[in-house]
């Protein structure tokens, strides 16, 4: 079952009130004030997958996707469309070959969250995991520290990333100056084996 990085943090913050309520002891700490209502929040920026609303859509639509949950769908979200449509005009569909990466690639990239499968908490985090089926290296899905989410999303826009995983035909329509970042990581980089996992600051 799919959920959403935001679900996690939700289920994260609910099992730590559950905990906290507990001590070693048997006895329960003093109740939560349930007088005082939570405040209402204002949602002013949704962003999650890097490089997807810069690259598709119209920058006049920022300010209607920041403030729609990320399921909203079109005509609400127009995020969903504008990844098709800017995709098919980059590498036009093409019935001979059986191609629609606008489609593909708008299946794949909405909506514009991290996923993951709680099903599959043993397998290794990969960036679009959820969406490819384990293609991209586990299916467990949101990503690996290690995960060049810019690198995997250019090549999935520009480059061979959809006929290498076997998402659509090959088109020979890549661009492979803009398919890739050109960027290699500095080794000073790499993430650490233990807890929290990222490199020495440097």
């Amino acid at each position: 079952m799919t959920r959403s990085f935001l679900g996690l943090v939700a289920l994260g913050g609910a099992l730590g009130l559950g905990l906290a309520a507990c001590n070693g002891g048997g006895t329960t700490s003093p109740p939560i004030n349930t007088g005082t209502k939570i405040p209402s929040y204002v949602q002013i920026e949704l962003l999650a997958r890097p490089a997807v609303k810069e690259v598709f859509e119209n920058f006049t639509d920022h300010a209607t996707t920041n403030a729609v949950e990320p399921y909203a769908g079109s005509p609400a979200d127009p995020l969903q469309a504008e990844i098709a449509s800017t995709e098919n005009a980059l590498r036009p569909p093409n019935a001979a070959l059986g191609t629609n990466y606008g489609n593909a690639l708008a299946s794949i990239l909405y909506p514009n969250e991290y996923a993951v499968d709680l099903s599959n908490m043993t397998d290794k985090a990969s960036y679009l995991g959820v969406e490819t089926g384990g293609a991209t290296g586990g299916k467990f899905g949101g990503r690996d520290l290690a995960d060049d989410v810019v690198g995997i999303s250019l090549g999935a826009l520009f480059g061979g990333t959809l006929p290498a995983l076997g998402v659509q035909p090959e088109d020979h329509e890549e661009n492979g100056c803009i398919a890739t970042e050109n960027l290699a990581q500095n080794a000073s980089q790499a993430k650490s084996t233990t807890f929290p996992y990222l490199a020495s600051p440097h």
